[in-house]
């Protein structure tokens, strides 16, 4: 395992989606100034998860097949730049263009990304692909606090403070000595097997079940990555300390997302899936409900059942497509999430019309079909357990 490009890989994985993060925040003032309602909320994450996720199988069949290695640090760059705009848009169409922009770095920069997380990683491969995927959770996870630190600090048009260590994270890519970060399928030694192993018959209901656990996972964490902070103000409970308890959320979520992949070794990775999925209604129900210090431990029991399966999936998929590196993480990473992401504009809808609070109640629900699915979903050799 090469730890200083897994390690940058790590922290451009983190700077993309923690630009992409701070919508939380900058949403609700967004909200106030332009006075939007909750479907045109929605809608602002939804361009993004279109851009940024749906797309990004595409983008993984160009990385299978053209040099791309370029699309790893102009990512990075691209997405901090655009999201820093953010603030500074003048109406909302911009803001929807903003975002959409934004979308293209992130989903240019996941697939490329993790074909070299796949090289550097060696034979621990599991390993580098948790780290990979804790990168991004971790980044989510740190959007609402750089957002809350930028917006609520210095004001909306702080968002520009993104730009900087996005340039720089850039560059160290850039300009790290070696191939590693560079190196493209057709220069490794694995291609033959790479393309032997795209031989291989695939598993498409199991792949499809896989892609509709993925989809409705996301829908859940990125309805409620938006959601909270505004449904914990009808709580009474300030934006400052709602973005603290977000990060709880996504932080804690982003460690058993880690956590998960180890744990999948010893019950498997349908049964990851199914009992995370199951305790997670439960910890989002009573999170719904509680209050006090309390709260605080529901928000990171809520966030870990979420997110433990993350990697899982990710492993699942590439032992579904062996051999197809970037269009398995354009499935998981893009298409899966970002389909996902197209909930939040039917989320918004629905808390127009029934109300915020009723609306977190059915989203806390959901999960418990993910668990049914994983139930039904065939495990491949590759991921099954010792």
């Amino acid at each position: 395992m090469l730890k200083v490009p897994l390690l940058l890989l790590f922290l451009g994985h983190i700077w993309v989606d923690a630009s992409q993060g701070i919508l939380p925040v900058v949403l609700p003032k967004l909200k106030g100034l332009l006075e939007l309602n909750y479907f045109q909320v929605g809608l602002v994450m939804t361009v993004l998860n279109i851009t940024a996720s749906v797309i990004q199988p595409f983008f993984g069949y160009i990385a299978d097949r053209f040099r791309s290695g370029w699309f790893i640090p102009w990512g990075v760059i691209w997405t901090a730049v655009t999201m820093g705009m953010i603030g500074w848009a003048p109406g909302y169409i911009s803001i929807l263009i903003l975002v959409g922009l934004a979308g293209l770095g992130a989903a240019a920069f996941h697939p490329r990304a993790m074909m070299a997380v796949f090289w550097v990683s060696g034979t621990r491969k599991g390993l580098g692909q948790a780290i990979f995927a804790t990168g991004g959770n971790t980044g989510f996870a740190l959007g609402p606090i750089v957002g809350s630190f930028l917006v609520l600090g210095f004001g909306i048009h702080a968002t520009v403070g993104l730009v900087i260590p996005g340039i720089l994270l850039a560059l160290v890519v850039i300009f790290y000595p070696g191939d590693s970060l560079r190196r493209e399928a057709t220069k490794s030694g694995g291609a033959s097997e790479v393309k032997t192993q795209a031989n291989h018959p695939i598993d498409w209901v199991s792949l499809v079940l896989v892609c509709l656990i993925v989809t409705l996972r996301s829908w859940v964490y990125i309805s409620f990555m938006t959601y909270l902070p505004m449904f914990w103000e009808t709580q009474g409970i300030l934006l400052g300390k709602g973005s603290l308890l977000l990060t709880v959320f996504l932080g804690v979520g982003a460690a058993a997302g880690l956590y998960g992949g180890h744990l999948s070794d010893r019950l498997g990775p349908r049964g990851v899936i199914i009992v995370s999925m199951l305790l997670y209604p439960l910890f989002a129900s009573l999170m719904l409900l509680g209050n006090g210090v309390w709260l605080w431990f529901l928000v990171a029991a809520s966030g870990a059942a979420l997110l433990c399966s993350f990697s899982v999936t990710v492993i699942l998929a590439q032992g579904l497509l062996p051999g197809r590196l970037g269009l398995a993480s354009g499935l998981i990473l893009g298409l899966g999430f970002g389909t996902g992401g197209l909930g939040v504009a039917l989320s918004g809808w629905m808390a127009d019309a029934m109300g915020l609070t009723n609306t977190m109640w059915v989203l806390a629900l959901v999960p418990v079909i993910s668990s049914l699915l994983a139930a039904l979903a065939k495990t491949p050799p590759s991921s099954r357990k010792p």
